[in-house]
């Protein structure tokens, strides 16, 4: 392993950039959620910010394919531009509305249509302007950069919510999501990647080999996530969630974010998908016989280093798997797969901590776990079209084996590696 992997690729034209603002852009993913509940609790219950909180969950659902097929037909840098204005209204919004339920609900169905498909933007173009052997080293990145979202965000809007109250946080969520996208879409190439020639359908989309696969996959990895975040909770804090339950957590998220670092510099083949889910589902398996929470916490740190690599893997595999010029909508359909796997994820696990005890969720998230390992991939042996992509040094080779590489929008690097 090595920091000149890392430091290649950042010296790639666009990536540092790119990469940075679509950061910035995305931290509202770790902040709204607490911001929003400060928000509502403030006047309402927590009953009230559930709805307000499904509400901003089901717009997303809803939006992700739409406007990320938006921008691959249309130009991202309209789409984003539009949408990161639009959702900054939307949130502004909420701050000055008078704290009636109806009201914030209705504000967090239309942030959440509002939302920019920065995440699916920035995963279709990036890819396309490094070489193959680069793209685990994006990909590892991007998860790593995910898990820093949200363990920096609640401490930001906290911060906020210290010298100026819920409506502060809120502002400033609004303010890095217009910020971050604006700067993004400031890029030449932030069309990288985009085909000009006429794109497959969304049907036609979703029956690409193996993608619909790597969809359902999402549900249920992130499921398994949302069940082991409230079983550990539980587990921590009882009956009712304590502070201490969030210092545990984090010992997973640096796990993640140490075992992306490490995935992404490594030169090592990258090892399967479903090797790497069943992993996950180990560590997952070992944390319900935790005695105590300083055991848990050195169990989570561990089991955490495997969480980028599997993300990382995914987005890679989904990013293979995706018809030329559709990346972003892949990518959409992936974000809302998310959306739908941690409310059946966290429902699930609320239920069995009723009825079975605080461990309960955690066995499901392992069982949530190993069915995501069988569905990733198609049993060796199985008669077919492969749904496995080429390894990287694969994928160049057929690359340079092609008389071009397929039309897309202008940029300063082309797709295939130098032969």
């Amino acid at each position: 392993m090595s920091e000149t992997t890392y430091r290649k690729l950042l010296r790639t034209p666009s990536v540092s950039w790119l990469l940075a603002t679509s950061v910035i852009g995305r931290f509202h993913q770790g902040m709204t959620g607490l911001a929003l509940m400060m928000l509502t609790t403030r006047h309402s219950s927590y009953a009230v910010y559930s709805v307000v909180s499904a509400a901003a969950v089901i717009g997303a659902f809803v939006a992700g394919p739409l406007l990320s097929r938006l921008a691959d037909t249309r130009g991202r840098r309209p789409v984003l531009a539009v949408t990161a204005v639009l959702y900054a209204l939307a949130m502004a919004a909420l701050t000055v509305v008078p704290p009636r339920p109806v009201l914030l609900v209705a504000l967090a169905l239309l942030s959440g249509l509002c939302t920019p498909p920065l995440t699916a933007a920035v995963r279709a173009a990036l890819p396309t302007l490094v070489r193959p052997g680069q793209r685990r080293t994006f990909f590892a990145l991007d998860a790593t950069a995910q898990e820093v979202i949200f363990i920096a965000g609640p401490v930001m809007v906290s911060t906020c919510a210290a010298f100026g109250g819920p409506r502060l946080a809120m502002g400033a969520c609004a303010g890095l999501v217009l910020a971050g996208t604006l700067a993004y879409t400031y890029d030449r190439n932030v069309e990288a990647g985009r085909a000009l020639e006429a794109r497959s359908t969304s049907r036609r989309l979703l029956q690409a080999p193996g993608l619909l696969r790597l969809l359902v996959t999402g549900v249920l990895l992130t499921a398994a996530l949302a069940g082991q975040v409230i079983g550990v909770v539980a587990m921590v804090s009882g009956r009712h969630a304590s502070s201490e339950s969030g210092f545990v957590l984090a010992a997973g998220s640096l796990g993640s974010l140490v075992g992306g670092l490490v995935h992404g510099a490594s030169s090592r083949r990258p090892a399967r998908l479903r090797n790497l889910m069943l992993f996950l589902a180990a560590g997952l398996a070992v944390l319900p016989l935790a005695p105590g929470p300083g055991v848990l916490t050195v169990l989570l740190f561990f089991w955490g280093t495997t969480v980028a690599p599997v993300m990382s893997v995914l987005f890679d595999r989904l990013s293979a798997r995706a018809p030329v010029g559709s990346a972003a909508e892949a990518f959409g359909w992936m974000g809302s797969m998310f959306a739908v796997g941690n409310v059946l994820g966290s429902a699930l696990g609320g239920v069995l901590i009723t009825v079975l005890g605080s461990r309960a969720p955690v066995v499901m998230a392992c069982g949530l776990a190993v069915l995501a390992a069988l569905v990733c991939e198609r049993r060796p042996g199985f008669r077919g079209r492969p749904e496995t992509p080429p390894d990287d040094e694969e994928r160049g080779e057929a690359t340079c084996e092609q008389a071009g590489p397929p039309q897309t929008e202008p940029h300063d690097h082309h797709r295939a590696p130098e032969c």
